[in-house]
């Protein structure tokens, strides 16, 4: 059809056709600027929310990121929690297994102390009966002791009485040892503890005979222990007796402290019967004589001289008046004394 106007009219004019080209394209790029530009309104509105969204996004991430830590420090808390759960747990499964056992135990013990209250409370039946038999017992007793105390008091009383009658006699004996005992001795007691001694060692060792003897606070020999009659010299069985006296002396001599001046002291004493012949004109002179042998043995055997002394008394102390014993009068007495 161009083609056809174009031979038809040889007088077309272009101008128009490109004003109304141009006029179109000028309207198509304001539509497509405009366009462009509400695209770029709304794009921009578009990022601005989009940037608003995204802070919100972030923030919320770092909220989120936030809470995670939070959760997992929570998480490692719970997980030391845990550990230590489990470990009380363990702690009170022990327990819970220790309890059963002393459950279990005492369950035992319980049926036990049944047995044993039981056999308790039998015994405290028997008990009870056999206290109520001693209750009975007891007061027959009582009875029986107040007589016995009855009795007892009046023996006692008795008793008493008796003691006292004795130890007035021991005082009366006492007093008269005492005056027997030498001043010498009762100024130095400690002299009579060795004299004792000396005494009960001599008793030892020459003791059993009838001949010789313990009297008061002296040691009697029978002068026929010694010697034969009328004389004054000392027999083979008087010298084992005086050797026997000489080993104590010597052993009792060395226990006596130096400070203590002792003397054994040798006594001659003669019956009544008088004595005059070509030795002795007298009973003085035969038991001084007698007296003096002894100690003239005694210094020979070792004893020494300064703790010796002799003395003479006739027929004057005798022991006994009777007639048929007048030879316990015949003797030598041998004492332990202070010089």
């Amino acid at each position: 059809m161009f083609n056809q106007r174009k031979y038809e009219n040889t007088d077309f004019n272009v101008w128009p056709c490109f004003v109304d080209a141009l006029s179109s394209l000028l309207i198509l790029i304001i539509f497509i600027v405009m366009g462009f530009f509400i695209s770029q309104v709304y794009l921009s509105n578009a990022l601005n929310d989009s940037d608003s969204s995204l802070k919100q996004l972030q923030l919320a991430f770092y909220n989120l990121q936030s809470k995670i830590q939070n959760a997992e420090a929570e998480n490692i808390n719970l997980k030391d929690a845990k550990k230590s759960l489990e470990k009380q747990l363990e702690i009170l499964l022990t327990q819970i297994n220790e309890l059963k056992y002393l459950f279990k135990k005492t369950q035992e013990n319980e049926s036990k102390l049944k047995v044993e209250n039981k056999n308790f409370s039998d015994k405290i039946s028997e008990l009870a009966a056999n206290i109520a038999s001693l209750n009975l017992m007891l007061e027959t007793t009582k009875k029986q002791h107040v007589e016995k105390e009855v009795k007892m008091k009046a023996d006692m009383e008795l008793t008493i009485a008796e003691k006292i009658d004795e130890l007035k006699k021991i005082s009366e004996e006492l007093k008269t040892l005492k005056k027997q005992i030498p001043e010498s001795i009762l100024q130095n007691p400690e002299l009579l503890r060795y004299r004792s001694e000396f005494f009960a060692l001599l008793q030892n060792v020459i003791g059993g005979r009838s001949d010789i003897r313990t009297v008061d606070d002296r040691f009697v020999f029978q002068s026929e222990v010694l010697f034969e009659q009328g004389s004054n010299e000392i027999g083979k069985s008087g010298q084992k007796v005086l050797n026997a006296l000489v080993k104590v002396l010597k052993e009792i001599a060395l226990k006596i402290p130096k400070n203590i001046h002792w003397v054994l002291v040798i006594d001659g004493h003669t019956d009544k019967v008088p004595i005059h012949n070509d030795h002795f004109d007298s009973n003085w002179e035969l038991s001084a004589s007698r007296a003096v042998s002894v100690v003239k043995y005694l210094i020979i055997q070792g004893v020494a001289p300064e703790h010796l002394a002799a003395a003479s008394f006739a027929e004057y102390f005798p022991l006994t008046e009777d007639v048929s014993k007048m030879a316990k009068n015949r003797r030598i007495e041998i004492r332990l004394d202070q010089r």
